[in-house]
């Protein structure tokens, strides 16, 4: 079988989306020993449905499989007038976790909704169906990397009180799968703010993933904002593990099993625990690209970029993944590449022995070789059918006279070469900052600034890797023209735990196609605080036409709100460390709105 059937197949086998009870399987437990301690969930809105989430523990679950639970919606939050009410089945077989994608409802209504079983009753939830016709605004909250040890997830706390919001927009790292080790990731500060992964130990199992979204779902600010209003999820790779790709990932080792085995439990347990609509029938559950029509104003175009096709990227932190050359320093430290065959095996075997490269000569990353490698037009993020479906989506919201196109995607999409620290910092700044660090930090970090000052991408992981698939994406947009009118593509990313507000062009650099912006993390750590270098985003703009602004030291999330006229994007910083917490609003992009092809620049306001 091929990769991708091979998926399918798995992935159908345990998602196990609705399965009917087994012959000879308990019956439905009507007991009252029952709890809702994960709260609820909405997601997934339509202009006449949406999607309710619970999970129920049950006092004694070896006692059933099964849980009968009764939902209603209501159109006030004191329940006084009724809409939809029903009941649904929480299995042992999903962990008890319940939905019901509920419909006949209203288009642009807030509703509230709730569950009961015996004499237990869940939390209360908001939730809202997308609008039909015209409409004034619409507002947005993109959200993502949500590192749980790390720190407090107050930015959902702050989602939560917002007077208006129409829908969370999740881009990935929902959840990550490292454990508890002293060196685990973000475990300074969990060992400090008693927040330890649970498990203790990198999640792999179905078991494991249960665990941990468990853990997610017991925190009070995240079940808040759960509450508030509708989500609309996509994952990016730590839901599986880090820097997953169609058929692998760079923290899955032989000793954990199948790759493929692991992905599918992880996959399982999403849907199990996330707000979000099942598989059609025959459908991939690894398909989860789809669109929200908010209107007549904007299209939400959510895309996956991680299970279903995406090559494998180059890792920066792999020995041996990135092709290394031979250069030749000049005295004016300007560096050519060497090639002469012999030169460079001499200069390699003098490396390889343990030593450092001959004078004048210096070992780096062969630039050429990464950028015919990421160049390559065969190379993957998104896949054929799903870029053909984009393009078809992006043409008929513009066919619409829809006015923006929000697209929901994972990873960073403006182009960004490595920092160049010493021409930023100067020789003796980088001697200063690395002076400075302990010596083990020293010694993994100094290498890592010599590779930096080449000409390569900043994150091969993000489109950077995949030129030739973002360029694709960038000629869908371009070619959603109807009559001569556009529309106006904003980009909501995550993944890099900074914010950034980039605008994109095309390779050509003729055509700015879209606005972008990036939002930093829940909580997880930037590369800046990572590195002691929070100056890291103000070189990365200086060093980067089309950045015009990243921030390495916020933690928080991007409100965005779309009106006819323009498009505002609020960076809210939100602290961390402690509680009660500070919010503030970083920095404030306006984007006017505009029937020509291509965007206007973004600015700040």
């Amino acid at each position: 079988m091929t990769v991708l059937s091979r998926r399918r197949a798995l992935s159908l086998l345990l998602l196990g989306a609705a399965a009917p009870l087994a012959l000879g399987a308990r019956p439905v437990w009507a007991a009252s020993g029952v709890a809702f301690r994960h709260g609820v969930a909405s997601g997934d809105p339509l202009a006449d449905r949406v999607v309710l989430w619970t999970r129920v523990t049950p006092d004694a679950p070896a006692a059933a499989a099964s849980v009968r639970l009764a939902w209603e919606v209501a159109a006030d939050a004191a329940f006084q007038r009724p809409v939809r009410r029903g009941t649904v089945d929480a299995t042992s077989a999903r962990d008890y976790t319940a939905k019901v994608d509920v419909d006949g409802l209203k288009p642009g209504q807030d509703y509230w909704y709730r569950f009961t079983c015996g004499t237990a009753t869940s939390p209360v939830g908001r939730t809202r169906t997308l609008p039909q016709g015209r409409i004034d605004s619409v507002v947005m909250a993109a959200v993502t990397c949500a590192l749980y040890p790390n720190g407090y997830f107050n930015a959902y706390d702050h989602i939560a009180k917002l007077d208006r919001l129409d829908a969370v927009v999740e881009l990935g790292d929902y959840i990550y799968e490292y454990g508890a080790k002293d060196d685990d990731y973000g475990m300074e500060n969990g060992r400090r703010l008693g927040r330890i992964p649970e498990p203790p130990h990198d999640i792999v199992t179905l078991t494991d993933y249960r665990l941990r979204y468990a853990q997610y779902r017991r925190d009070p600010d995240l079940q808040a904002a759960h509450a508030r209003a509708p989500w609309i999820c996509v994952w990016d790779d730590h839901e599986v593990c880090n820097d997953t790709w169609a058929g692998g990932a760079e923290n899955h080792h032989p000793e954990q099993g199948a790759f493929l085995t692991r992905e599918a439990a992880a996959v399982r347990a999403y849907y199990e625990w996330m707000p979000i609509r099942e598989p059609r029938v025959g459908q991939a559950a690894e398909e989860i690209q789809r669109a929200f029509q908010f209107g007549d104003l904007a299209t939400l175009v959510m895309v996956e970029t991680r299970l279903q096709a995406r090559s494998r990227q180059l890792e920066w932190s792999v020995p041996g993944d990135l092709p290394m050359a031979v250069y030749e320093v000049a005295a004016d430290k300007s560096r050519r590449k060497v090639a002469d065959a012999g030169v460079t095996a001499k200069v390699m075997a003098a490396v390889k022995a343990g030593g450092s490269a001959p004078a004048p000569y210096v070992l780096g990353p062969d630039e050429d070789a990464i950028r015919t490698f990421c160049a390559d037009p065969e190379r993957q993020m998104m896949g054929v059918r799903q870029e053909e479906w984009l393009a078809a989506t992006l043409k008929a919201s513009v066919a619409a006279g829809t006015p923006w196109q929000v697209l929901g995607n994972e990873v960073v999409m403006a182009r960004t070469i490595a920092p160049k620290l010493e021409k930023a910092m100067g020789a003796d700044g980088v001697a200063r900052w690395l002076g400075a660090l302990p010596e083990t930090a020293r010694a993994k970090l100094a290498p890592i600034v010599h590779m930096a000052s080449f000409d390569i991408p900043y994150d091969l992981d993000g489109w950077d890797g995949y030129p030739a698939a973002r360029e694709r994406v960038y000629d869908a947009i371009k070619a959603a023209v109807v009559d001569g009118r556009a529309g106006n593509t904003v980009v909501l990313s995550g993944d890099s735990h900074a914010f950034w507000v980039n605008e994109l062009r095309d390779a050509a650099g003729t055509t700015r196609v879209a606005a972008e912006f990036g939002a930093s993390s829940i909580t997880s750590p930037s590369p800046g605080e990572e590195l002691g270098l929070p100056q890291l985003g103000d070189i990365l703009k200086a060093q980067n036409p089309e950045v015009l602004l990243n921030d390495h030291t916020a933690k928080g999330y991007v409100l965005l709100t779309l009106t006819h006229e323009a498009a505002v994007a609020d960076l809210v910083a939100v602290t961390i460390d402690a509680k009660p917490y500070q919010a503030r609003t970083l920095g404030r992009w306006r984007v006017p709105a505009t029937t020509a092809p291509g965007v206007e620049r973004p600015q700040p306001v």
